[in-house]
């Protein structure tokens, strides 16, 4: 992953990562200003912009005598694209997998039976196109864009303004969890085949094959998501919601260590 170039957002992208790994923040407050400065080797100016920008995420909360504090994981806009790219690279991801397959179950098969129903030609031809560019790929980084862009692709024929609305949003929470389900390149392309189930429903203009097609590659990818975490002696799936939540919250704060 490129990393910004501006100072600004240097730090912005630091600070934030170190926040989320539980780097720095571990009592609940971060380091003091001058502390920063001297750190990063950046001015006043840009640690002030920085920590405005945090607490617009929702990451920290500001104000006079207490300096900044970090924010409960409930506080965090999890659902922007760089706050998930902080979550899902460290070691607290694991606890996100059960609530991105329950987002996503939601929405994408709902949207493939729509695709189905009202994609254009155009439309299904282009997500037959990403499919192509799936089982092309040579690495598991080209894969993963091509199944991004396949998913983006069906969002955009189901022919629901609000979900093209919706797309910045989806498209960070499928980068963050296909980071957790695809484990290798050869894991990857073999996942190509149930892909081909949901683009021939679709192409074929069956909205409830192509939902129960959607509804087993989610399955699949619940699957590699516990097949990796057995592999690390883990499987956070088999947690609840409020379990994963605080484990995450505890993380974040820096109370516990993995």
């Amino acid at each position: 992953m490129s990393r910004p170039s501006s100072f600004h957002a240097h730090l912005v992208d630091r600070l934030g990562r170190m926040i989320v790994a539980g780097e720095i923040g571990q009592s609940g407050a971060l380091p003091r200003e001058d502390e920063l400065v001297e750190r990063f080797a950046v001015s006043r100016t840009v640690i002030r912009e920085a920590t405005k920008t945090l607490q617009a995420l929702g990451l920290i909360t500001t104000g006079p005598r207490v300096g900044s504090r970090v924010q409960p994981l409930s506080s965090w806009r999890l659902l922007d694209p760089q706050v998930m790219d902080w979550i899902t690279e460290a070691d607290m991801a694991s606890s996100f997998e059960r609530d991105l397959l329950e987002l996503r179950s939601m929405i994408e098969p709902a949207a493939a039976a729509f695709a189905a129903e009202r994609g254009s030609q155009a439309q299904i031809a282009a997500i037959g196109q990403t499919l192509d560019e799936m089982a092309a790929a040579l690495s598991k980084g080209e894969h993963e864009a091509a199944d991004l862009r396949f998913h983006e692709a069906i969002l955009e024929a189901a022919g629901n303004i609000l979900l093209v609305q919706l797309s910045p949003i989806l498209r960070a929470v499928l980068k963050a969890s296909f980071r957790l389900s695809m484990l290798d390149h050869e894991r990857a392309q073999a996942s190509v085949e149930i892909h081909r189930h949901v683009a021939s429903a679709i192409a074929t203009r069956k909205p409830e094959r192509a939902r129960e097609a959607m509804i087993a590659l989610l399955m699949i990818a619940r699957a590699d998501m516990e097949l990796g975490h057995s592999r690390a002696g883990t499987n956070p799936t088999t947690r609840n919601s409020e379990g994963a939540l605080n484990a995450s919250k505890s993380r974040a704060m820096g109370l516990t260590r993995a």
